[in-house]
């Protein structure tokens, strides 16, 4: 019984994980996400001027959650950096259901 929960749970969490890497690759691009998997955001200096651009780029991103193709298109647009940034706070932070849905 409860090796069969286990296994479903394991399966579940899987499943997602897996959606929202395709999620991330589609509005980030490989690159980007790769880059951001080898980085810690712990360990990461993170100014008063990157948390404000954090936060105005998670709300542009809500803005726009029912146009993922406009999302992809906003990020494109923005500086390396910033979409990296981006990227790692959606990671660390499971916000990518909230910004796409």
């Amino acid at each position: 019984m409860i090796d069969s929960e286990y296994e479903n749970n394991f399966e579940e969490e899987s499943v997602r994980e897996e959606r929202q890497a395709t999620e991330l690759y589609f509005l980030f691009g490989e690159e980007i996400v790769e880059q951001a998997r080898l980085i810690e955001i712990g360990v990461l200096n993170i100014t008063d001027e990157m948390t404000a651009a954090i936060g105005e780029g998670i709300r542009q991103l809500k803005q726009l959650k029912n146009d993922p193709e406009a999302q992809r298109q906003w990020i494109v647009k923005q500086e390396a950096g910033l979409q990296l940034l981006l990227c790692l706070w959606i990671m660390d932070m499971g916000l990518i259901e909230k910004i796409r849905k």
